[in-house]
């Protein structure tokens, strides 16, 4: 007989099959990271560490996705969710400082990037070189280039942080099915089984069979 506690996520999924499916997705991900370290080579220190940083965490929230759907126990769920939701916090802080500094500091090199990327696929249209790229054409689609930039990171942004708070707030609500299984099922937080407390007994000396 199923749970009368038992909860669901997008109206038809299990919580325990949800936080399942996220599990696996973090994990894959985490081995994506490794993966592109390994096939583009990378030996730049800093993107190294942090991909190896990147798969290390989401390994982590991974593994303890899946020993919490395993073992069903309320304190390793409790764990996971914790887990999640600190990170979600951490990735929407360093996002969101990530969109400022493009947006401030990093302005210049990012508008760079974009004049030194037009001109490249401009001179690949035009091989023969006998059209050059007008200066007042150049700055007006440099000027597009960054604002796109901006536009396509602040939606990436807004997305990242979506799927990661619905992810913890399914991982919240799987810790909650597992905490109210655990009193369905007669056990308190890992202390045993609730025990009624005895019927109060009369006093020895009390009796009310005696009349006066």
């Amino acid at each position: 007989m199923a749970s009368k506690n038992r909860d669901y996520c997008c109206c038809c999924i299990p919580l325990r099959f949800a936080v399942t499916i996220i599990s696996l997705i973090a994990l894959g991900l985490g081995a994506v990271s490794v993966w592109s370290v390994i096939r583009y080579n990378i030996t730049d220190a800093i993107p190294k560490i942090a991909s190896y940083v990147i798969a290390g965490v989401y390994g982590l929230l991974g593994v303890s996705g899946l020993v919490s759907v395993v073992f069903k126990h309320y304190a390793l769920a409790k764990n996971f969710s914790v887990l999640w939701w600190t990170v979600t916090i951490i990735v929407t802080i360093l996002s969101i400082v990530n969109l400022v500094l493009i947006a401030t500091r990093e302005k210049e090199e990012v508008r760079g990037r974009c004049q030194t990327e037009l001109i490249a696929s401009f001179n690949d249209k035009y091989t023969l070189g006998s059209t050059t790229y007008d200066a007042a054409t150049l700055a007006d689609d440099v000027d597009t280039c960054y604002r796109w930039v901006l536009i396509v990171l602040g939606i990436a942004t807004g997305v990242e942080v979506l799927v990661m708070s619905f992810c913890g707030w399914v991982a919240s609500r799987y810790t909650a099915e597992v905490k109210n299984r655990k009193v369905e099922m007669g056990y308190t937080e890992g202390y045993g089984p609730i025990v009624s407390p005895p019927p109060p007994t009369a006093h020895p000396y009390t009796n009310t069979s005696v009349k006066y």
